[in-house]
Order: C-alpha cells, then structure tokens, then sequence
C-alpha cells in the first residue's frame, strides 16, 4: 500500500512522467556508423562514444555496420525501438543515396529524429594548376570560353560535390563533363595529373595538395568564409547559388520520447564545447555545428530537399 501510494504521489507530481521518460537504457548505448572503420564519420562516432559514456553513466560503443552507401544503417536505426539505446551518426552522403534509390524503403525525414549536430566538413573548389584561372570570376570566364571541354570530377550522381559544380556551370551558362570517382584518392590522381580540371571536395583532404603548390584554391562551398582560409571567398560571394557543409550528427529512431532527446542533445552540445573536442575536431578539418536539434533539423530536411532536387533532374 505504501508502494502504491507513493506511486501514485509521483503521478501527480509536476515532471514526474518527463524524469521517466528521460531515463537512459541500461543496457547502453550503441552508435550505428554506416561506413567502415577508419574513415571521418567512425572516428566522429568514436570521439563521441567515449565521451558520452562518463556523461551518461552508461556504456557508449560505436559499431560499424557498412552497406547500400549508408542506408543499411540508417534503415536499422530508423526501424530500432525508440529508447535511446540505438543511435546513428549520420553522414550527409546518406541523403543523396536515398534521394538516389526508386524503391527506398524509409522515409529520413519522419523516421529519424535529430539528436545532436558533431561536425560540418567544407569543402573547396579546387583546380589543376594548369587551369588559367586564378579566381572564381577568372574561372567562369574561362568556363564560358570552353563550353563542355572541362571535366569536374565527381563522387557520385546528385553528390553534393556534384550540386556545386551543377551550380557553377548554370552561373557559367555553359557546359562541363562530370566523371564519377569512388573516392578522392582516385580522383585526385587524375586531377593532379590533368585528365580532369576541376573538384569541388573535401578541404581536409584537398587542402594539404593546394599548400604543396599542387593544385589551386578558388572557393569554398560554406555560407561565411572559413577563419582557417579567409583568403578564400564563399561561392555565394562568387555570384554561385550553393552553399552548405557535409553534416556528421547524431539520429536516433523517430518517436523516442522528447525529454530524453533534450537530455541527449544537451550532453552532445556540451561535448562540443568543450575546448579539447573543439580542438580535435579543427585538427580534421571540419566545424562544430550550432547546439541545438533545431538547427540540425532543419539543415537535415534542406539537404533532403537538395538530393531529391538533384535526383530528379
């Protein structure tokens, strides 16, 4: 009787549903990585678990599970009980695969619910030294004069490297060529080597090649310009209608209760704020994104919107 009465206390007591909802699996934690394990998105994932494991008081693990670009697990997350056990670390790439996919079983926008934003990785315009341009004004002039002889390379149909060069060729008013690579690494090799002119990638990963004197910066695709490269002007600066960042954060299954997502979402901003972790995140070449489910919900539903714009051309 004692039991039931206080039971039936804490039902009256104002947040005593909210505290009951908030509370966090026992059994832990597991953040689905939809790639292998190495690459930007499994160390984010990483960096995460091991610092939401003391914030929570439960086990926080990363588990790659790799497959269909991504979709198999944001599927399994969306499909996951909404406990907050199963999280995803979501990868922007994911979206224009699903944007890509005629018999796409899940819908991102009303089966995943947003967690916390970890980290936007810009990407830079980047060209063959050979290329005689030596700004984005010079470039779209020399676009203009080479009507489909330019080859930007690519990562993918409808990738978000591929919106931005789609962006620059209708700034140009003319035509380029777009071969697909399966990765930068391939893909540089034949731009460095002059078999195509153009990329528009990952400054991580393009940058270290353009302080080396091996390839030419013109742009970056952010909305403001980058403090790391202040010398470079955004493409909406440039008169180019395309800005954005290739977003890393955290999902989890639509329909997991609102006050556990706050309780989430605020050790996730916390993590972010911390110099240490912001530190680390600069040294990959990307940027903390703004705090709040949001922000990161709508940028999530604009880069939806933009991959099936782009799929449907």
């Amino acid at each position: 009787m004692l039991r039931l009465a206080l039971a039936l206390l804490a039902g009256l007591l104002p947040g005593a549903s909210a505290l009951a909802q908030a509370e966090l699996p026992a059994r832990g934690i597991t953040i689905i990585v939809p790639y292998a394990a190495g690459g930007v998105t499994d160390t984010l994932a990483r960096l995460m678990a091991e610092r939401l494991t003391p914030r929570l008081g439960v086990n926080v693990l990363a588990e790659n599970r790799s497959g269909a670009g991504g979709l198999i697990a944001a599927q399994a997350v969306a499909r996951a009980r909404p406990d907050g056990a199963t999280l995803l670390m979501h990868s922007s790439a994911i979206l224009v695969v699903a944007a890509n996919t005629p018999d796409l079983r899940f819908d991102p926008i009303t089966e995943l619910a947003p967690v916390g934003f970890v980290a936007g990785l810009p990407a830079v315009l980047v060209v063959n030294p050979a290329v005689p341009a030596r700004s984005m004004p010079e470039l779209l002039g020399w676009l203009r004069a080479n009507p489909g002889r330019v080859n930007c390379g690519i990562l993918g149909e409808g990738s978000t490297d591929h919106q931005a060069c789609k962006a620059i060729e209708r700034t140009a008013g003319t035509t380029m060529e777009f071969p697909v690579y399966r990765g930068l690494p391939p893909l540089n090799i034949d731009l460095l080597a002059g078999l195509i002119q153009m990329n528009f990638g990952s400054a991580s990963i393009q940058m270290p090649l353009v302080r080396e004197g091996r390839l030419r910066a013109l742009a970056v695709g952010t909305a403001q310009r980058l403090a790391e490269l202040p010398e470079l002007p955004t493409l909406l600066e440039s008169g180019v209608p395309y800005d954005g960042l290739a977003v890393n954060a955290l999902f989890a299954p639509a329909g997991t209760p609102a006050p556990l997502l706050a309780r989430l979402n605020a050790e996730v901003a916390g993590i972010m704020a911390e110099p240490a972790m912001r530190e680390r995140i600069a040294g990959m070449g990307a940027l903390p994104g703004p705090p709040d489910a949001a922000s990161l919900a709508a940028t999530f539903r604009r880069d939806w919107d933009r991959a099936r714009a782009a799929a449907q051309r």
